[in-house]
Order: C-alpha cells, then structure tokens, then sequence
C-alpha cells in the first residue's frame, strides 16, 4: 500500500507539471485558432468556429509508472468538483474501471473516460484529475476542474452593440461552464446578419482553472441599396422597368430591418408604379415581418410578391428557424396573414370577368429549406394559402370578379431549385415549381408563365391557371473572368431549356370561341445567356431564348382564331436583360 501511495503521489505532481504545460498550450491553440476565425472568408451562416476542437491544446497523461505488481481494489470512485454531467453519465465512463486487482493504470483510463465524457457531452472546458490520496475501502477520488467563463469581452464592432452581442451570447456569460454545442447555436444565429461575423477566441484566465473569452467582430456599415433596369414587362405596356431598394439593418442596435422599395417604367412613369415597404423585428430566435405595396400597375413583381390589378396589400409573416440536423442544412416554418384590396384588373385574361373591385384575407403556412455543401446547393419553398369567407371577404365580389370563383379557397405552390458542380467547375442547376389547386381562383391567386423565372422567350406573365408546373434545366460553363477585366469577379456562358404548363378549371365556353376563355397553355424555349457578376455589386445577365411551343386550347381542344394579347409563337425570339448593382 505504501507503494500504491508514493505512486499516487507521483502522478499528482506530474499532473501538476503537465496542466501548466496544457495552459500554455491553450494560449497558443488561441493564437492560432483566433487567426482563423477572423478570416474575411468565414461563412456568414454557417458556424465560424469548430466547437469540437479540444480547447486544452493537450490531454493530461502524467507520467506514471505501471506496476502490475501494485494491484489494488476499486470498487467505487468519487467524483467532486462535476455540475454539469448527469450521475448516469459519470457512472457509464468509469464503471468500466471498477473491480478487484486493479492498477493506476486503471484509475488513468477512468480519469480518462470520464474527462471525455464531458467533452463529448459539450464541455470542452471540463478537466478531470487524480489527486494525491490513499486508497481506502476500495475508493478512489476524481476531481473535476470546471473551466468557467470569468471574463467575457466583445473585441472590434463598430457599427454593434457591444451588450448586445454579448446577450446574444448567454452561453458564455460570466460564473457559467459553456455548453459548446449551444455555443455553436447562438454564434450562428448572430452571424445570420450579413452585416457582422463573430468569432469566440478562448485563453486562459487569470483565476486558475478560468477561461476569457473574446468574441472578435467583423462588421460593415449595415446599410444596403440595389438597383435594376430590365424588360420584364407584361403585354400592352411599355418595354422597360427600373426599379430599386433601400434597406437598413440595425435599427435602434436591435438588428431591426427597415426596407423600401419601388418599380416604375422610365418611358412612362404614369404607366406602372409600384411602392412598397417592409420591417423585420427579430425576436428570441424568431423572425418577425411586416410588410406593404402600394400598386398601380397590371402586373408587377416587388422583390417576392407579386401584384395584379390595381390595389394595395399589406402583410405580416412570423418566421421560425428550426433545429438544423446537420451542417449546412437551414430550414423554417413561416405562418402569414395578408389583406389585399384590388381596385381594378382590365385585363381579360385567364377567368377574369370585367373590372371589379374585390377585398379578401388570405392566410398563408410556408416551408422554406436550404442545404448547402461543398459542391451543391438546394433549395425548397412550399406555401400552403387559404381563405374562408368569414372574415373580410365578400362571395359577391368573388363571383363578379370570375364564375364560380368563391371565398373559400385554398392551393398549395411550391418550388425546388438544386445547382451541383460539375468536374472542371462546370455547373448543372435545374428547378421545377408549380401550383395545385381544386378551387376556380381569381387572377390574383392563379399561377404564372412566361419570362425571366418561368418560360424565357415569352413576356412576364403572359399564361396564367389554376394548376400549373414549370421546369427549367441550365448548363453553365466553368468561370471565364481571367479572360476579360479585373472587373469581373464571375463570368459564366449557359444553356437552358425551359418549360411551363397551365391549365384553368372550369373555363367559361361560348359559341364563339373568340370570346371562350383558354384552358390550358403549354409554353416551351430553349437558348443560351451569359451571367456576369461585377466589383462593387455591379451585376448583369443576358438570356437568348427561342420559342420552342406555344399552345393555348380551349375546352374543346381547339385554338383560338387569334393569338392572346402579347403571346409569342413558335419560332419567336426574345431576349432578356437585367443591369444593376446590389450592395
């Protein structure tokens, strides 16, 4: 036993020795690791720092020798110091080690498993140690050494609150043993702001058994501001749009976002003109959204809404981020209410019936879903919309605005979008998206084809039904910027084909199929582009699109004996465009 003593006492010593080796370790691993994390390459929604990284910079063996001869019983161990690792956790690391006729060698592994328990568990400030002692009765102590936060510090922001990062960090608030896989949590759900990227550094404290954490800031001036001139028009109006927003993104130090934005056409601004504002609050991990159009045009298109007739809508949308299941997969569930007031709609397109004022409230349950890897990127949007006539809306107004449409409505679209890499950087991307529906809807709700996301050769919206798909296949050649300017950040050449589908339930038949309305479109184009991303923002794409098909039928299954307003046909040509810059 005395041997079993000096052993110990021994292996305390070296321990003590190795921990001041380990601290001096851990200031250099945060050297190194600081140097990375501030890169200006850290991805902004990804996390900027690998949590499973063992922040000892070295495991603490001592240098003991094993005496097979100095064979002892243990038949329990003694764990002070632990608060953060359930009594099932500690008893599955060391129980293993119990028993008769065992040796240091033994006591060595159990300190072991049990200081990788708490690592694994996410507490990669915990340290176990083996403290001089006499083995009595068969037990054995291990002291726990919780590395608690004693001082944090928000190091570089400029345009931040430095207590509001700080908040936005509790897992490394002052007293507290960091869990790192919250940690991970909480510094990727900061850098969502595109704006500021932030990245623990951990060293040594002062206090023994202490650590500091610095959390550096990357951050710009949160103000954005975008403009674009293209041809997405829609038949019977002129050819061109300019449009543009303004948006802040920390309002009051509280990551509040303030956007505004605007459409018009250059050649005749009493034609289109289309105003609208959001404000995103965001709140406890969620998003919360408002948002308004002020609409005088036919058709237009504001960021992600889209607006036929001449009206307003205003909206709210709550947005929940929802536990990713692995790196590099995002997802949430959006839940919204909008009020839309259309004045007018003068086109006869579709199943609208004449100009008819009509007020509805739809309701809306989404799905939005990101995967990003080091060669693809997929995307999935689904929107579930619903109405009832119970609240705002009027069932006259429904059926003067299109027979048998009704207030109790309801369809589900949705879109999926996958872009992969090929060898040698080529690119595939391919979408397909559509609408399904057992309802006659109004224009407003009805799906779109033609232009620049749906079926390029065609104008912006120059099909719509109820029902619908479309399908697009792109193949981009690897990046050619080293063959032009230094001012060309990305060039690519593409080849596309696209493909559209829509078709209108319960379409009203006369005798005289010029005034029968069309029941289904099929809408197809092929062609080639040139996508060109620019220094300070500056952006442009250029599309060549040939019509492939372009059917529209009536019930009957015959043509029309004239061509809808503005369609092109098979054989047509049309090219798209779109300049601006987004900063």
């Amino acid at each position: 036993m005395a041997s079993l003593e000096k052993c110990l006492n021994g292996y305390g010593k070296g321990l003590q020795l190795l921990l001041r080796l380990m601290c001096l370790a851990c200031v250099l691993w945060s050297f190194a690791v600081g140097a990375e994390e501030v890169e200006p390459s850290a991805s902004k929604t990804g996390n900027s720092w690998d949590a499973t990284t063992d922040v000892s910079g070295a495991e603490a063996e001592p240098s003991v020798q094993t005496e097979t001869k100095d064979q002892f019983d243990i038949f329990e161990y003694v764990v002070d110091g632990n608060t953060v690792l359930g009594v099932t956790e500690v008893e599955k690391a060391v129980y293993p080690y119990l028993g008769e006729k065992r040796t240091i060698a033994d006591v060595e592994k159990a300190r072991s498993a049990l200081e990788k328990a708490f690592h694994e568990s996410g507490y990669l400030t915990v340290f176990v140690n083996i403290p001089e002692q006499e083995v009595n009765a068969g037990v054995v102590k291990l002291d726990v050494l919780e590395g608690k936060v004693e001082r944090l510090n928000v190091v570089g922001s400029r345009y931040y609150s430095l207590g509001k990062i700080k908040q936005n960090v509790t897992e490394f608030k002052e007293g507290q043993v960091p869990h790192f896989p919250t940690v991970q949590k909480q510094i990727a759900s900061v850098n969502i702001n595109q704006d500021r990227v932030v990245a623990p550094v951990l060293r040594p404290g002062k206090t023994p058994g202490m650590v500091e954490v610095d959390l550096k800031v990357d951050d710009k001036f949160p103000l954005h501001a975008s403009m674009e001139y293209n041809n997405r028009y829609t038949p019977n109006t002129t050819k061109t749009r300019l449009s543009g927003n303004l948006r802040y993104d920390n309002l009051w130090q509280r990551d509040h976002s303030l956007g505004l934005g605007f459409q018009v056409t250059p050649e005749d601004t009493n034609e289109v003109k289309v105003f609208s504002g959001t404000y995103v609050i965001p709140y406890a991990g969620d998003y919360y959204a408002m948002y308004g159009a002020v609409n005088e045009s036919d058709i237009s298109a504001v960021g992600d809404l889209n607006v036929v007739g001449r009206g307003n809508v205003y909206g709210a949308r709550y947005i929940h981020p929802m536990p990713s299941p692995s790196a590099g997969f995002n997802h949430n569930i959006t839940l919204g209410v909008d009020y839309k007031d259309f004045q007018e709609n003068t086109r006869r397109l579709g199943a609208d019936l004449g100009s008819n004022p009509i007020t509805y409230l739809p309701f809306l349950i989404g799905y939005n879903g990101n995967l990003v890897t080091s060669e693809s990127t997929s995307k999935l949007d689904l929107n579930f919309v619903f109405s009832t006539k119970a609240l705002v809306n009027d069932e006259r107004e429904f059926a003067l605005r299109r027979f048998l449409a009704r207030p109790n409505f309801s369809y589900l679209r949705g879109q999926l979008e996958h872009t992969q890499t090929l060898p040698y950087q080529w690119q595939a991307y391919g979408s397909i998206g559509g609408q399904i529906t057992g309802d006659s809807l109004v224009s407003n709700e009805q799906f779109f084809l033609g232009g620049l996301d749906t079926v390029r050769g065609f104008l912006e919206a120059s099909a719509l039904g109820d029902n619908g798909a479309n399908f697009t296949m792109e193949l981009r050649t690897p990046p050619l910027q080293k063959y032009v300017g230094s001012w060309v950040k990305e060039l690519r050449l593409l080849g596309f084909y696209d493909y559209g589908l829509a078709k209108t339930r319960d379409p009203l038949t006369f005798a005289d199929d010029r005034i029968s309305q069309i029941e289904r479109y099929i809408l197809s184009s092929y062609g080639f582009g040139v996508d060109v991303k620019g220094a300070r923002g500056l952006f442009m794409r250029l599309d060549f699109a040939r019509v492939l098909q372009s059917s529209w039928e009536l019930e009957n299954g015959r043509r029309t004996p004239t061509k809808p307003a503005g369609m092109n046909e098979t054989g047509d040509t049309r090219l798209h465009f779109k300049v601006g810059f987004d900063w």
